[in-house]
């Protein structure tokens, strides 16, 4: 069993300083999806990475470190479903993150934490080895901890990890049937008219620039609930409960602003030219989002875990 003592002293030891504060080359492994199925290897990149420029996927084709299926590939690569590709960064730093890692429960099967912003859960993008789940094995080398489900590494709150693959598929068909009941709590710029109110814009699988997502008639089924818990009209903020009934990649953020009610610190929904210039993950703590409530079933009997709210949110109303 980890105690609460044993994680923070571990957590504080592999996060001071930070592990990605040392430059290091970056690995990135991609399997190629069956949608991509007969894409130049540039193109390729050009549709996934889309921040990212022609002449640098060029120049790592160059420096043959750039690999399909373990080989160097060449500029006129074409790419099948399964394929895997690899490439490498130059020695770099990665961006700064929080590690106010807390833990909020321990058993046999099950870690559960509160997630602190900016973190991502695992490496992606300019984040590798200043992510959650890679801080945790640092910190825990022993464990296997595995991702039941996700935050954006601009949200905090409750992330559930399983620590065998049984729990992982139990709780996780449970996210996946819609048998769980998340809570967050967002700060939104703007008042609404109504008290009660909800949002089925659908959802893009296509990224967009900095990786976010966009609404699409073409997308998929997205649902969330709104509730109106305080007004600051003096300062045009509105303090909502929210409850995502499916779990789409941005989905509150992206309901929200299309809204009319950005969640303060969003910038890059409120303003749809941030993300073609500056990158998903802001570099602070500024997005008015956390996963404040979860229930779901756990060794058969209903399991509700709460979070303290942010003193971010007590001082901004």
């Amino acid at each position: 069993m980890i105690s609460q003592e044993l994680f923070n002293r571990r957590i504080k030891q592999v996060t001071q300083p930070l592990p990605g504060s040392i430059p290091k080359p970056t690995h990135y492994r991609l399997p190629v999806k069956k949608k991509y199925e007969g894409y130049n290897i540039i193109d390729f990149f050009l549709e996934v990475v889309p921040r990212a420029t022609k002449e640098s996927w060029l120049e790592k084709i160059k420096n043959q470190s750039l690999l399909i299926n373990k080989k160097p590939a060449n500029k006129n690569s074409i790419l099948k479903a399964g394929y895997i590709t690899e490439h490498f960064s130059t020695p770099r730093i990665e961006p700064e993150v929080s590690n106010n890692i807390q833990l909020l429960y321990t058993d046999d099967d099950i870690i559960i934490i509160n997630k602190p912003a900016p973190l991502p859960m695992h490496p992606s993008g300019r984040f590798n080895r200043n992510s959650l789940i890679e801080i945790l094995k640092l910190a825990f080398p022993k464990e296997d901890f595995k991702i039941i489900h996700r935050l954006d590494a601009n949200t905090t709150g409750i992330v559930i990890l399983g620590r065998t693959k049984k729990i992982v598929n139990t709780i996780g068909s449970q996210f996946e049937n819609k048998k769980t009941q998340k809570t967050y709590l967002a700060i939104v710029e703007g008042i609404p008219n109504e008290n009660n109110f909800n949002s089925h814009t659908k959802i893009g699988l296509n990224k967009t620039a900095g990786g976010g997502r966009a609404s699409s008639e073409n997308g998929i089924d997205a649902y969330t609930e709104f509730k109106v818990l305080q007004k600051k009209t003096s300062q045009n903020l509105t303090l909502l409960e929210v409850i995502p009934h499916t779990g789409r990649t941005n989905q509150i953020r992206l309901h929200l602003a299309q809204l009319g009610f950005p969640i303060k610190g969003d910038e890059g929904y409120k303003n749809a030219n941030y993300f073609k210039k500056n990158p998903l993950t802001y570099p602070t703590d500024t997005l008015f989002l956390h996963a404040w409530k979860l229930t779901f079933r756990h060794n058969n009997k209903p399991f509700m875990v709460e979070t303290e709210i942010p003193n971010k949110f007590t001082t901004s109303l």
